[in-house]
């Protein structure tokens, strides 16, 4: 049984068992169509744009190039090449103590999981006072918490509330 990586509620059959890593995750099949017919109609009906193009809702179709570089450099984890860009976010919000950082976070998601981000804003090394900057929420969903109709619906709360506490400064 393979695990979704983007959402651990979604789980398929493994292809290989001797594998080191999954052939792909479940959640994308399960959810993804819905979201690339989507797109593509928004695009090339109602926006008229690129109606000679398609569009795909993951890197794999363009040969899993992301360009993983940041102008400079920053340590590498996790992904190969991936950046390591929180200190970026902490020279950001030292420069401008104003600046609110909103995360949301899901349960299932196993791509970002909320331990290593909370781990992650716990230890930008902020003084105390810049702490109350960052807003953490939690969903009972994945990677795509707006799947989960309860938690959409929080979701649109949540991010309406930031941006009022935000500009309200």
């Amino acid at each position: 049984l393979t695990t979704g990586r983007i959402d651990a509620r979604f789980t398929g059959y493994t292809y290989d068992l001797l594998e080191e890593y999954a052939q792909g995750d479940p959640e994308g099949p399960a959810v993804g169509g819905a979201f690339t017919a989507l797109i593509n109609s928004y695009n090339h009906d109602e926006l008229k744009f690129g109606k000679d193009k398609v569009y795909h809702n993951t890197s794999g179709a363009g040969g899993g190039s992301w360009n993983w570089t940041r102008k400079d450099g920053g340590q590498r984890r996790f992904f190969p090449g991936a950046p390591n860009v929180d200190q970026d976010l902490a020279q950001a919000m030292i420069t401008n103590p104003r600046l609110q950082v909103q995360v949301e976070n899901g349960y299932f998601d196993l791509a970002t999981p909320f331990f290593a981000t909370e781990f992650t804003m716990e230890h930008l090394g902020l003084p105390e006072a810049l702490q109350k900057n960052i807003k953490e929420d939690y969903y009972n969903a994945g990677h795509m918490m707006y799947l989960h109709d309860q938690d959409r619906v929080s979701l649109h709360n949540q991010i309406a509330s930031f941006i009022d506490r935000a500009t309200r400064q």
